[in-house]
């Protein structure tokens, strides 16, 4: 029973950071858009980027994809992000 718990929560925490990191990497890609025609582009491709690995079932590879893609996605920070009027 405790495998099957360890399991779901592992599993949990997984999809809780992919969400994460699928939030930071469409804002910073909006960061780095010039026009909204190239960010629906840009974000196409990442959305397809994430698609690519959702029917990966090893717990380890996963977690390997994810620390992958949480440094890629550090490389790709905007220098200047845009911070709204009321984001202080």
């Amino acid at each position: 029973m405790s495998t099957t718990a360890g399991y779901l929560a592992r599993r949990a925490g997984q999809k809780e950071r992919v969400r994460l990191l699928y939030r930071r990497a469409l804002k910073d890609t909006l960061n780095w858009a010039v026009h909204r025609h190239l960010f629906y582009q840009d974000a196409s491709e990442l959305r397809d980027k994430f698609e690519a690995n959702r029917n990966v079932e090893n717990l380890d590879v996963i977690d390997r994809l994810i620390e992958d893609a949480e440094a890629q996605q550090r490389n790709f920070q905007h220098p200047d992000p845009y911070i709204g009027p009321m984001n202080f």
